[in-house]
């Protein structure tokens, strides 16, 4: 059940460049999927998932952290890789639920999902979600822009100038951040990364934040891909010696023994150079995605 078949929902195109029709298809296949899932929340729902045989995981459409390949239906990407090995080490499979950002707490609050995979823990998000404790290590934010556009080297250019994030995103909180540091001008925010990416190439915002991972992943596929990377984002910007780690979350009620079974088997995954291999896969070999420090 880690395929949706006859979907097209894989919202990165082989160029690199990103489908706004391949993640719209996305959000309504989550809604139809939503329609189904259970009607309330679990004494115990590690064992409630065990009975059923699966897992519904909410991911999010951005390679390669989580997609859907256009072809085969195969959920794909680190989150995806990760998040079968936790459902195959529960003995059950996994049913993944593409939802923007606005959709995580109604789905987590709702049970339409089990967990959803790949946020960055905030203090807004912990008063409503539950997050297991061993992140996984490719937090990494950049700033990029248009690589014609020669104003902007660093966060320092970006004052007064317009920037656009995700709404609803730890990099919005970051983008509040970057405008008191910096003097950036107005922060556009939008639904998902594909609008803004292509607002930023039409030269409606002058720079974005992005995942950085998701940039090196698409310059991969598209050595001539037609935007930069001005600055990732050091730490110490954010008031941290750490990059931010990404992390499973969950309802905060009847989840605690699959929370707990969720850490057990990521660290297993780590000792046993099992997460190395999988960023490995998708091209990620930066210590820095293995262990927080830039």
């Amino acid at each position: 059940m880690s395929k949706l078949k006859g979907s097209k929902l894989n919202g990165l195109k082989l160029n690199g460049s990103l489908s706004r029709r391949g993640f719209m298809a996305g959000v309504t296949a989550a809604a139809a999927v939503a329609a189904t899932s259970r009607p309330a929340l679990s004494a115990d729902l590690l064992a409630e998932i065990k009975k059923r045989g699966y897992m519904r995981v909410g991911a999010f459409s951005i390679p390669p952290e989580s997609w859907i390949d256009i072809g085969s239906g195969e959920w794909m990407g680190i989150d995806a890789d990760f998040t079968k090995a936790i459902g195959k080490s529960f003995g059950v499979e996994v049913d993944p639920v593409i939802l923007t950002h606005s959709a995580l707490a109604p789905a987590l609050q709702s049970g339409r999902v089990d967990t959803i995979v790949g946020l960055y823990r905030t203090e807004e998000r912990k008063k409503v979600m539950a997050y297991n404790e061993l992140p996984i290590w490719y937090g990494v934010d950049v700033l990029i822009a248009r690589k014609d556009d020669g104003s902007i080297k660093s966060f320092a250019d970006m004052k007064g100038k317009v920037l656009g994030t995700v709404r609803g995103s730890a990099q919005e909180q970051e983008a509040t951040k970057l405008q008191e540091k910096f003097g950036a001008g107005e922060i556009r925010k939008y639904e998902s990364a594909d609008p803004m990416l292509m607002d930023l190439k039409a030269g409606r915002v002058d720079a974005a934040i992005w995942w950085g991972f998701t940039f090196d992943y698409a310059v991969i596929q598209n050595p001539s891909y037609d935007l930069k990377v001005v600055e990732y984002m050091p730490p110490e910007y954010l008031g941290s010696d750490m990059l931010p780690g990404t992390f499973y979350v969950f309802a905060k009620d009847g989840t605690g023994s699959l929370i707990k079974a969720f850490d057990a088997e990521i660290k297993r995954l780590v000792d046993a150079g099992e997460g190395k291999t999988i960023m490995a896969k998708y091209g990620l070999t930066s210590p820095a995605y293995l262990t927080g420090k830039m």
